[in-house]
C-alpha cells in the first residue's frame, strides 16, 4: 500500500488477519455484555474494572470477572460530525450498535459518554478525562509566576497544586459507584520536556519550579561546577513527573478508589523511560498517543512495560485518506490513499499491540472528523459509516481475544 511521506508516494507493508498462519479465524470471540471475553479462565468478580497479569500477559479484568482488552474510538460525539444534526438517544443507540457491530467496546477520551448511559441497551465502558493541570494552570496564583506552561514547564511545585487538586477530584465522587466506568485520564498530553532541568531553572527566580530546581541541583553537584548532563536532565524529569502522578494518583483515590488511573496520556518525546519509571505504583495503566510509527515497536515497549511494572494503553492513533498526495490535511496520523488502506494499517498495528503482552488495548482517533478531500473518523460528516474501513477493523476486533491467545501460544 501507498502511504505518503514527505510529499511523494512510497510503498509500506501491511500485515493483516488473513496473512496470518496457523491462525483459525473464529467468526467472533464470545463477549459478556461489558465486551469482555468468556473464554477461560475466569478470575474473581469486583464489581469493577481492574488490571491482572494472566497467562503470560497483561489484562484488564471487567466488573464480571473476565478478561478484556478496550478496543475503543475517540471523540464520540456529534459536534465532530454535521452540527447541524439532531443528538439523544437515537443517535446514541445508533453509534453503540455501530461499535458493536464492528467489535468496539470502549467510549474513548472526550466522547459523549453521558448520552450513551441513559438506557441499558447503549451504554459502554468509558474513560473521562479531568484536566488536573490543564485547568490549574489558566488560575494559577499570579505570584508564583505566570499563568499556562512558562519555558515548558508545569507548576507542579506550587503548594497550590495539591490543595487545588484535593477539591478538583471530588467530582469524581458522582460516579465511583459505576461498573462502567473503566477508569480516569488526569490529563492530556502535558509537556513532560527531556529538558526539564534546563527549563525550570530558566524561570524566575521566585517562581517555586525554578527554587525546587535550583535546590535539586545544587544538591546534585554538592559544591561542584559542571555542566548539565543526559543523566542529570532524566533524574529530574523522573522528579517532576513522579510529583504529578503522586498528587493527582492521591486525589483521585482519596474521591473515587474503586477505579482505574489510566494516566496522563503521554505523547511524542515525552514517552521516555522516566515517565514509566516515576509513575509505578501510582498509575495503574500507562495511556499512550502514539504516533508515526507504522508497526508496534516491541523491544521499545519491553522498556515500558519493565520500567513501570505494569500494562500500557494506546489511546490515539489513525492514518486518514487523503484525494491526492496535494490535499492538505492536518494531523499526526499517516496519510494513505483509501479508506481500505486505512483498514490495513489498523490491522498491521492492531495485530502487533495484540502480540505484545504488555498491551491491554487501544483507542482509534477518531469518530468523526473528516474534511474537505480528507476521511479521518470512522463516519463522515453525515454519520455515514466508512464501511471499506469499519469492515477491516471489525475482522479483527471480533477476534481479539482469540488473537491474543494465539500469540501467547504460538
Amino acid at each position: 500500500m501507498q502511504v505518503l511521506s514527505r510529499g511523494k508516494w512510497k510503498k509500506h507493508q501491511a500485515r493483516t488477519v488473513a496473512e496470518l498462519k496457523g491462525f483459525a479465524t473464529p467468526k467472533s470471540d464470545e463477549r459478556n455484555e461489558f465486551g469482555g471475553w468468556r473464554g477461560r479462565p475466569r478470575v474473581a468478580r469486583s464489581g469493577f474494572f481492574r488490571r491482572r497479569k494472566v497467562g503470560g500477559r497483561w489484562w484488564l479484568i471487567d466488573p464480571d470477572g473476565r478478561r478484556f482488552l478496550s478496543v475503543g474510538v475517540n471523540s464520540i460525539n456529534l459536534k465532530d460530525v454535521d452540527r447541524g444534526q439532531q443528538g439523544g438517544g437515537e443517535w446514541a443507540q445508533e453509534a453503540a450498535d455501530l461499535l458493536r457491530e464492528h467489535g468496539f467496546n470502549t467510549l474513548g477520551c472526550w466522547s459523549e459518554w453521558q448520552a450513551f448511559h441513559k438506557v441499558d441497551e447503549t451504554r459502554l465502558p468509558y474513560t473521562p478525562r479531568w484536566n488536573f493541570m490543564a485547568t490549574y494552570k489558566a488560575q494559577r496564583p499570579a505570584a508564583n509566576g505566570p499563568s499556562g506552561y512558562p519555558h515548558e514547564t508545569m507548576p507542579v511545585f506550587d503548594a497550590e497544586f495539591e490543595q487545588f487538586c484535593t477539591k478538583h477530584a471530588e467530582r469524581l465522587k458522582k460516579t465511583r459507584e459505576d461498573p462502567w466506568l473503566l477508569g480516569h485520564f488526569s490529563d492530556n498530553e502535558l509537556p513532560f520536556r527531556p529538558n526539564a532541568l534546563d527549563n525550570y531553572l530558566a524561570l524566575g527566580t521566585q517562581d517555586p519550579g525554578r527554587k525546587a530546581a535550583a535546590r535539586w541541583w545544587e544538591k546534585r553537584v554538592r559544591g561542584r561546577s559542571r555542566a548539565i548532563t543526559t543523566r542529570d536532565r532524566n533524574a529530574f524529569l523522573e522528579l517532576v513527573a513522579k510529583r504529578y502522578y503522586r498528587i493527582v494518583s492521591k486525589a483521585i483515590k482519596a474521591n473515587d478508589p474503586n477505579h482505574l488511573f489510566l494516566g496522563s496520556r503521554i505523547h511524542g518525546r515525552t514517552i521516555r523511560p522516566a515517565l514509566f519509571r516515576a509513575a509505578k505504583g501510582l498509575v495503574d495503566v500507562m495511556s499512550i498517543n502514539y504516533y508515526h510509527r507504522w508497526s508496534a515497536e516491541h523491544e521499545r515497549m519491553d522498556r515500558w512495560v519493565d520500567a513501570f511494572d505494569g500494562p500500557f494503553l494506546i489511546t490515539e492513533w489513525y492514518a486518514q485518506s487523503v484525494k491526492s498526495a496535494k490535499t492538505p490535511a492536518t494531523g499526526a496520523g499517516f496519510r494513505v490513499q483509501t479508506n481500505a488502506a486505512r483498514g490495513r494499517f489498523y490491522q498491521n498495528l492492531a495485530l502487533g499491540l495484540l502480540e505484545h503482552p504488555g498491551c491491554v488495548g487501544w483507542h482509534w482517533f477518531k469518530y468523526g472528523g473528516d474534511g474537505d478531500g480528507f476521511r479521518k473518523g470512522i463516519v463522515d460528516r453525515s454519520r455515514k459509516p466508512h464501511r471499506e474501513l469499519l469492515g477491516r477493523m471489525g475482522q479483527l476486533n471480533r477476534r481479539a481475544y482469540a488473537l491474543a491467545r494465539f500469540f501467547v501460544d504460538r
